[in-house]
């Protein structure tokens, strides 16, 4: 049986490591505490607020499939909210999300999406794998801890490019075009508060402004109390990107009062995260790299598009690539 390291234990880890188990001797390494990447969930005072991914469609058939046990579960379900586009703080324009078109979400949160992926898969948390050594034709991968796993048939890596060239070697036959992409930032502000605000919607894009996107997270479905979570554009995060995180918590706060016209004794508590990775801009590529003679490869929503979907995308389509190969 082939035996195979996944770095990285996000949508594309998790997807990958879902088609290749039964087929395949898989273990993934994750640098975190918990699966998922930035189908994400913090705890926020005495809530939990999605701060990664808001929401996700499935518009391929092949998506849809492979979320219908998630669904049935009740881990995943349509989130049909009161959606707004803001000119600054004027609405432009508004419609409800309906089930003709469902826009999905995890339930009681976000990340209950990785930990049901996860669940029955080998994950070693809290592991950073800084390195790769080849060995008579196999893989080891060592830790941060100076510690080596394996030795695995080939090794793949579901981090994002910048990372993922870090540990490639120069060799590898894609090296130079995954080192040339970049992903773009991005902050997310959550904030509880003591009581509804009474907002004219629950999710909004956010144009001619600073801020990007704006949900009023308590109204996804499973959700309790009350809790905003606001995303920058990938633009104001560059530029604020070596800043000090609780000047730009405070900068983020005053903008989304100056957009929405919150009241700002309702907030209870606020946090911010950095995400040096983010989005990335649709692209040209097969979906995945891989080097058949180093039997090393990438995936992830970076080599299609910043999504949820095209991380599924990319592994079951690596997936695919993998099966025929001895």
């Amino acid at each position: 049986m082939k035996s195979i390291a996944i770095i990285g234990a996000g949508m594309a880890g998790l997807t990958l490591a879902r088609h290749l188990s039964t087929s395949c001797s898989v273990e993934l390494f994750e640098k975190s505490s918990g699966p998922g990447g930035r189908i994400a969930s913090r705890g926020q005072g005495r809530l939990s607020v999605d701060h990664g991914a808001q929401f996700f469609t499935a518009r391929s058939p092949q998506f849809q499939h492979f979320l219908t046990p998630l669904i049935e579960a009740g881990v995943v379900a349509d989130w049909q909210a009161d959606f707004v586009e803001l000119e600054s703080s004027r609405i432009s324009a508004q419609r409800q999300w309906t089930e003709e078109f469902p826009h999905y979400v995890g339930v009681p949160d976000m990340a209950a999406i990785g930990d049901y992926l996860a669940s029955g898969l080998k994950v070693h948390y809290q592991t950073r794998i800084t390195g790769l050594k080849r060995h008579d034709g196999r893989w080891r991968v060592k830790d941060n801890d100076e510690r080596e796993h394996g030795s695995f048939d080939w090794v793949i890596l579901t981090l994002p490019p910048r990372q993922s060239a870090g540990l490639l070697p120069e060799t590898f036959n894609e090296h130079a075009r995954i080192s040339q992409l970049q992903m773009k930032p991005c902050y997310a502000l959550m904030l509880t508060l003591t009581q509804d605000p009474q907002l004219p919607f629950q999710a909004a894009l956010v144009k001619q402004a600073d801020i990007s996107w704006i949900s009023v997270n308590s109204s996804k479905p499973g959700r309790g109390g009350t809790s905003l979570l606001i995303h920058s554009t990938n633009q104001w995060a560059q530029a604020q990107l070596d800043n000090d995180l609780q000047q730009v918590k405070k900068q983020m706060v005053t903008n989304v009062i100056s957009v929405t016209g919150l009241d700002p004794t309702l907030i209870e508590s606020a946090d911010i995260k950095r995400w040096h990775y983010a989005n990335i801009a649709k692209q040209n590529s097969p979906g995945y790299f891989a080097d058949s003679q180093l039997q090393l490869a990438a995936c992830g929503d970076w080599c299609i598009k910043g999504r949820v979907e095209a991380a599924f995308t990319s592994a079951r389509l690596l997936a695919e690539y993998l099966n025929g190969h001895d």
